[in-house]
């Protein structure tokens, strides 16, 4: 019922409504420029229900007139009301009212949080001093705060803002990562690119190697392999002859009782090495390490580990440079 009294107004009368008063009498509310005078009764019933004042958004000043009886009406709602700035309630002496008003009156003011520190309410002490407070800190009207839909709004686009910007960050990064992945891989060209001998470089070794024939790679090719051989092979016997030799000294200091020890230790760190060389084998390369580890206990007790681990260096240079010459036959 109370919100049905504004219908009578239109939008434009509204919005030149800047102060309110409320007064004890019966009648419909009236206009008269840019005052609105609401009273308790609307003729011979009070108001109740809620009453919302979003409708005026000029609206300034609220009078309350300390004889007013709003007992069933149950809320007053300006928390639309973003230019009010004053609620005074008046009396008709400096004699305070404050009791009585708070005594005929159980309506709540419905607010924002942010209304609290800027509307002031004013109102006679019992000493008769005229008082000023924030709607925060006064006790004489209750009210109640309702949720700011503004605020909810400017969190929910600020949220989805951050949300936005981060995926911009993420495309960006990844574009970024796109851009460095091409960088490496034009770097990685050029660096091929320099690398590979030039066909004036092919040329001139193949003058070197063939005596000035016509320019074949599968022969040049072939020749280099033969020159490359020819260099590896000396060394390579050189080398195992050393490593036998090396062999036989490390049995005759272990002993007859570890020989079949050692033959297994070199059996198995064969085995590893041509694991890491993707050769095929029947062990894990878990169960090669640690029967590994098993011969170099067993074989410390007549070598030092500085002896066993020079053996094994040399076996494993020894089985690269045999590889090596398998790959140029």
């Amino acid at each position: 019922m109370a919100q049905a009294i504004f219908d009578h107004l239109n939008y434009d009368q509204k919005a030149e409504v800047k102060h309110v008063y409320f007064q004890s009498s019966q009648a419909q509310p009236s206009l008269s420029g840019e005052q609105l005078f609401v009273y308790d009764h609307l003729f011979s019933e009070q108001l109740k229900g809620e009453l919302d004042l979003g409708s005026f958004p000029n609206l300034k000043n609220i009078d309350f007139y300390s004889n007013i009886r709003f007992n069933i009406l149950e809320s007053i709602d300006i928390s639309k009301n973003e230019k009010l700035s004053k609620i005074a309630i008046i009396t008709y002496s400096t004699h305070s009212y404050a009791d009585t008003f708070f005594t005929n009156n159980s309506f709540i003011l419905l607010v924002k949080d942010i209304q609290l520190d800027k509307i002031i309410l004013s109102y006679y002490d019992g000493s008769g001093k005229k008082i000023w407070k924030h709607l925060r800190k006064q006790t004489i009207i209750p009210y109640r705060l309702v949720e700011d839909n503004k605020v909810g709004q400017l969190e929910a686009e600020v949220a989805n803002l951050k949300q936005s910007l981060a995926q911009k960050d993420r495309s960006i990064a990844q574009k970024d990562q796109t851009i460095a992945q091409k960088d490496r891989t034009i770097a990685d060209l050029n660096q091929k690119i320099q690398q590979t001998p030039t066909l004036n470089q092919y040329q001139e070794l193949n003058n070197i190697v063939l005596s000035h024939t016509d320019l074949d790679f599968n022969r040049l090719n072939q020749e280099i392999k033969k020159l490359k051989l020819k260099d590896i092979n000396p060394y390579f016997q050189e080398q195992k002859n050393h490593f036998e030799q090396l062999i036989s000294t490390t049995k005759s200091k272990a002993g007859d009782g570890l020989t079949a020890i050692l033959d297994l230790l070199l059996q198995t760190n064969k085995q590893i090495i041509d694991s890491e060389n993707g050769c095929s084998n029947s062990y894990s390369q878990g169960q090669l390490q640690g029967q590994l580890v098993t011969c170099k206990t067993l074989l410390q007790t007549k070598l030092t580990p500085e002896e066993l681990r020079n053996l094994l260096n040399k076996q494993k240079e020894l089985n690269e440079l045999e590889r090596q010459s398998a790959i140029l036959q």
